[in-house]
């Protein structure tokens, strides 16, 4: 990523519900004009795998106001479409061919024999906390562990963790 750039990451729950989309969306582009406030649209970089959902949503919204998106994907992209609606694979496509870089990242955990899905999913998640200079956590601030280690919460728990700076925003 490029030197003396802001980085925003994502993380936030797969379903959105509908009737709070509108509120979800205002939120995320007050807390984005906020930054280009601070820094500078062509000087912010979102960080999100771009999961269905709430990445998806930040993602869109993050390039309408000039951010670079960059993707960092838990597995290969052909195995990873593998877990989107038909609809949200096409999105997640278009959002692909918007990226200023795209890669797997590799684990940051030591790997177990047979991993579930969600220890790559994890493994993307620490890779954002790892990486951004805020977390932006669109979440319903339910703390529910899980036996993988992969979800929103474990996500901002690493975050908590490493004591990096959050905001959240309330679904």
């Amino acid at each position: 990523m490029d030197e003396g750039s802001y980085i925003i990451g994502i993380t936030g729950h797969r379903r959105l519900p509908l009737d709070h989309l509108p509120t979800l969306t205002k939120s995320i582009r007050e807390f984005f004009k906020e930054k280009t406030t601070q820094y500078g649209a062509g000087d912010i970089t979102v960080l999100s795998p771009l999961a269905e959902g709430a990445d998806m949503l930040c993602a869109r919204l993050a390039l309408s106001v000039g951010f670079r998106l960059v993707v960092p994907l838990p597995m290969s992209v052909t195995e990873y479409r593998k877990d989107f609606s038909e609809t949200a694979a096409g999105e997640f496509d278009s959002l692909l061919s918007l990226t200023d870089q795209l890669f797997v990242v590799p684990p940051a955990e030591p790997l177990r024999p047979n991993p579930a899905r969600g220890f790559f999913y994890r493994q993307a998640g620490i890779y954002v906390v790892k990486n951004c200079d805020v977390l932006l956590a669109v979440w319903d601030g339910e703390e529910r562990d899980t036996p993988d280690g992969a979800g929103t919460w474990e996500t901002v728990k690493i975050a908590r963790d490493m004591g990096n700076s959050i905001r959240y925003i309330t679904i």
